[in-house]
């Protein structure tokens, strides 16, 4: 039997099918949540599965069957517990024709912060492997066509953590990177872009917290702690085999400045990689954009300022992030009215 082609406003668009390819991937024996079934008869949804009870096999053989035929369906407002399962195995949103592109956007976010979360707390290589992994789903996604880019951009987080600051410079960075190559990107290199800018603040998670609190002057050693840190950060990369450029140099150089002043080693002009340049300015646009204890700049504000500090900050990609966060601001308007 083929799968059926039910219309969602017939269902007031508060349900969704779920594959079979997704529906397998649950635990076998308690799915987290409810099922519905598609009842041709009476052209209505009804109670299928009750989440959190036990499922024999037979009951799984016939729910795997139904959801090949798309009789099976999740509530809409069960999302959020859908999207959790999903991004442990993200590459299945790209299978899920029923999503919205607005609970795609969800589960990249939730996914991609969770791994880069788990990569900070323990920089080993399987962590590595798993947030390497869905950095591919996301290029694959922007690959297929790189305006979706504009669509992430209006997920950012707001809350200032290590973990928002690099996932939102890694989705900014990346929408600088796409509107500077236009369709010419190669896919490799936003990879490796991508890699470098989700973790370029690793080497600052292995700073003691009381010397990135202290509010008195630094010791020598706190303070060579501090100023190497975006080193020792490439040098744990080193570590777990990644050695490309593209990516060391995102965190090696997201705080050199263009006049030299910067840290760990003062580089200057076109010592600096494009990718570092990209990295330096979007690290200080989260930095100055995202909620601490209630403050943070208006993007306007961020941009002002980036601009004006024309002898620190590329001016190729400032104006490249005006570009973008302009734009931004703008989609948000229309939205409103």
């Amino acid at each position: 039997m083929g799968k059926k082609n039910i219309d969602p406003q017939s269902l007031n668009e508060e349900f969704y099918q779920v594959s079979a390819e997704i529906l397998e991937s649950f635990p076998k024996f308690r799915l987290p949540l409810n099922l519905y079934q598609y009842n041709e008869k009476i052209a209505q949804l009804t109670p299928y599965y009750t989440a959190e009870t036990r499922i024999q096999q037979e009951q799984k053989r016939e729910m795997v069957k139904l959801s090949r035929e798309g009789l099976i369906f999740v509530s809409r407002s069960d999302h959020k517990i859908y999207a959790k399962h999903i991004s442990k195995q993200l590459d299945l949103v790209l299978m899920d024709k029923n999503l919205t592109t607005a609970e795609i956007l969800y589960i990249l976010r939730y996914a991609l912060t969770e791994k880069i979360d788990e990569f900070y707390e323990q920089p080993v290589a399987s962590a590595l492997e798993k947030l390497s992994k869905d950095i591919g789903v996301l290029t694959e996604y922007l690959c297929t066509d790189n305006k979706r880019i504009e669509y992430l951009l209006d997920f950012l987080h707001e809350e200032y953590s290590l973990t928002n600051l690099s996932y939102n410079s890694g989705i900014i960075g990346l929408a600088i990177f796409l509107d500077a190559q236009g369709d010419d990107f190669k896919r490799k290199a936003l990879d490796q872009l991508a890699l470098g800018i989700f973790t370029h603040v690793l080497g600052l998670i292995r700073v003691p917290k009381f010397i990135l609190e202290k509010t008195t002057n630094l010791s020598r050693d706190e303070q060579a702690k501090l100023t190497n840190y975006p080193m020792n950060g490439a040098g744990l990369m080193r570590k777990l085999d990644v050695m490309e450029d593209i990516t060391l140099n995102c965190h090696l150089e997201h705080k050199e400045m263009m006049d030299g002043s910067g840290i760990p080693r003062g580089l200057k002009g076109n010592e600096l990689s494009l990718h570092g340049r990209i990295t330096a300015v979007v690290h200080t646009f989260c930095e100055l954009t995202m909620q601490k204890n209630g403050k943070c700049l208006p993007y306007e504000n961020a941009l002002e300022y980036l601009v004006k500090a024309e002898q620190k900050y590329d001016s190729r990609i400032t104006k490249r992030l005006n570009k973008v966060i302009l734009n931004l601001l703008g989609r948000k308007k229309l939205n409103k009215s």
